[in-house]
């Protein structure tokens, strides 16, 4: 949620517990430096030992407050405010700066917004609308950016959460992300192609030109760039984001993460999840106790329970000592598995919540590891198909599976192994990905395209025998892929 959003009534009396870890917090309430107070404090968001965002009660009326600490209080505060002068001097919809200053302790900077009335954060909204509303709403978003540029204004963190909607309008915030800049022509339409990539990927394609049409309405501008460079650009700002969160992020300590290192092991563990203690012998224990799945050379699968939680546990074995030296120098399966899974809910795929990720250490080199998921109970795309008889709802399926592929398509994802029992169906026909290990995100376009026909052909394997199935699974390709030269190349007729 973020630090504008008035949805948890600030006007409550109930006090958020987590609001005493701040060390300014005084018997529920910031004493500020002029005597007043903020009261009824309730977390919005906190970096300990940097900053807090609540929202309050201050001089009888609901606010949101930041409180800075640390070493760059000052300065962070000072940029913070900066930002939000500059929105409201250029008269674009921001909440109102109502007071500046110091806590009574002098250990925190403080400012006092003004809360926004029924306002909802512009990237919850658009989870939550249908594909008409969101089209709309980026739209409106994209004509406040165009905005901002327009007075010399940048927003150098730009997500949706940056924006909120309020009575029909689009307020910015967060000034601590503005500064005063002219941007070139080439410059703003990366900036418009940054926001267009935080969108679903098939969303990007269907709304682009409309977006790029509507951003230069507002700046007077000819229609001068193709929108595919916007897409280009677009695919790639994201690209680079998702690297850094899976690649890096989440192999350290983070929002989402929990990571530890003892010389024996390292463990990865999901930060949102309860789970007990976990170490080479409780995973094993865990796993003893369990149904097992699969017992490969490889691969050993059960189905668990950690504390009350329904797990699957898969165990990355070592077969031999040629085997544990080839493995020993390179990130382990678990760890692709875990990367993979969070890559996937990034780009807002289905699959099973990653919980956990060991790898066992001996002198440093990996040795067996263990990834760890929520266990899934929906079928598999065979078992779906062989009991689901009501035609919309099969129809609907066909078409999530191909929709999938072609996201991935778009993504330059390939699987590696589209069998059916690593593809499961829910209730409304759509895809849950499973058995992630083998997946990649390709930086070549060329061997993003092979790895995919190979997706499609091992896919449509699956349904060889049952001649009405394989078609109609070819009639959802033909119906989703704009660009068909995968299904070309995989043999497709058109």
């Amino acid at each position: 949620m973020h630090p504008l959003q008035t949805t948890s009534h600030p006007n409550s009396p109930h006090v958020d517990k987590q609001a005493s870890a701040c060390p300014v917090v005084t018997n529920d309430a910031v004493l500020l430096s002029d005597g007043a107070a903020l009261t009824q404090l309730q977390v919005h968001r906190m970096l300990p030992g940097r900053r807090w965002v609540f929202s309050a009660q201050w001089q009888g009326q609901a606010v949101f407050a930041k409180v800075f600490i640390g070493a760059q209080a000052e300065r962070y505060a000072q940029r913070d405010a900066q930002g939000a002068l500059w929105l409201a001097g250029a008269r674009l919809a921001t909440p109102a700066l109502l007071w500046q200053g110091q806590s009574q302790s002098g250990q925190a900077h403080v400012l006092v917004y003004a809360a926004i009335s029924q306002a909802e954060n512009v990237q919850q909204v658009y989870a939550q609308s249908d594909a008409g509303q969101r089209a709309q709403l980026i739209e409106s978003v994209v004509r406040v950016l165009a905005q901002q540029h327009a007075v010399g204004l940048v927003q150098t963190d730009l997500h949706l959460k940056n924006f909120m909607l309020a009575q029909g309008q689009i307020w910015s915030i967060d000034g601590d992300g503005i500064r005063k800049k002219t941007l070139s022509r080439r410059a703003a339409y990366q900036q418009l192609s940054a926001l267009i990539g935080k969108l679903a990927v098939l969303e990007q394609q269907a709304w682009v030109a409309s977006l790029l049409g509507a951003y230069q309405q507002v700046r007077l501008w000819p229609a001068e760039i193709d929108a595919r460079q916007i897409l280009a650009w677009a695919a790639r700002d994201k690209a680079n984001a998702v690297r850094e969160y899976v690649e890096r992020k989440i192999f350290r300590n983070c929002t989402d993460v929990v990571w530890q290192q003892t010389p024996d092991f390292v463990l990865a563990r999901n930060a949102h999840v309860a789970l007990p203690d976990l170490n080479p012998d409780s995973l094993e224990t865990a796993m003893q106790a369990g149904k097992l799945l699969k017992d490969g050379n490889t691969s050993t699968v059960v189905q668990s329970r950690l504390m009350q939680l329904e797990v699957v546990i898969k165990r990355y074995n070592i077969k031999h000592l040629l085997h544990a030296l080839g493995r020993s120098w390179r990130p382990s399966r678990a760890a692709d598995s875990w990367s993979n899974s969070h890559r996937l809910q990034y780009y807002g795929f289905l699959t099973p919540q990653p919980l956990a990720m060991l790898e066992k250490r001996f002198f440093g080199l990996r040795g067996e590891a263990y990834f760890v998921s929520a266990n899934s109970t929906w079928p598999d795309a065979l078992t779906f198909f062989d009991t689901v008889k009501e035609h919309a709802l099969r129809a609907e399926a066909l078409r999530q599976l191909a929709l999938t592929c072609y996201q991935f398509y778009l993504l330059q994802i390939s699987h590696g192994d589209l069998k059916a029992s690593n593809l499961q169906l829910d209730a409304q026909g759509q895809v849950i990905v499973m058995d992630l290990d083998s997946m990649q995100q390709h930086r070549c376009a060329r061997r993003a395209l092979r790895a995919h026909v190979k997706d499609i052909r091992r896919l449509l394997q699956n349904w060889k025998d049952d001649t009405s199935l394989y078609n109609a699974l070819l009639q959802s390709f033909q119906a989703v892929y704009v660009d068909r030269t995968p299904l070309t190349l995989a043999g497709i007729s058109i």
